[in-house]
């Protein structure tokens, strides 16, 4: 259960970065290729390098620290995507700060249930694999729109001016995103 919940929070916060980014620039002669290029670069890097931390339920207080860690770095990652994609700016189509304003918010939404959970955990009394367990159990359910996020990009693709622009951006076409 532990395993199937950080997973998943790994996933989103995995999904979320490459699907809103891709490494490379996009067709400079179309602007909104463009701007999904650099949402692609400023992006990627985000989700790089996270690491799911060793955890032992029999030494509840280590594995508790351990996933707070863990979750904390997820938030600053979450907050890292946030300000490239403030970086990028409104997105040049209709309607696309609209569309920016949309991701943003359910990133930044994200990014408090990931810091919800991390702080529950952080403060939990955690002494055994029971409280351990109910820590965790606490934090899952914080983490509950985490589990069903998709990433920025979902939110941006609603766009089908924006869908077409990562589309041909061409290194989100080699990354398949």
């Amino acid at each position: 259960m532990i395993r199937r919940l950080i997973i998943g929070t790994v996933l989103a916060s995995v999904t979320a970065a490459a699907a809103a980014g891709c490494g490379g620039g996009g067709d400079k002669a179309k602007p909104e290729v463009a701007w999904a290029g650099k949402v692609c670069d400023g992006v990627t890097s985000s989700g790089a390098g996270l690491s799911f931390p060793q955890i032992d339920p029999k030494d509840g207080a280590k594995s508790a620290k351990a996933l707070a860690g863990f979750l904390t770095a997820m938030e600053k990652r979450l907050q890292g995507m946030e300000t490239r994609l403030q970086g990028a700016g409104a997105p040049p189509v209709d309607n696309g700060q609209a569309a920016l304003n949309t991701a943003l918010a359910n990133l930044r939404g994200t990014e408090s249930a990931v810091r919800t959970a991390s702080t529950g955990l952080a403060k939990a009394k955690v002494t055994d694999a029971k409280s351990f367990k109910a820590a965790v159990t606490e934090a899952g359910q914080a983490m509950q729109k985490v589990q069903t996020y998709q990433g920025p990009t979902k939110d941006l693709r609603a766009d089908p001016a924006l869908a077409k622009a990562f589309d041909q951006a061409g290194s989100c076409r080699t990354h398949q995103l």
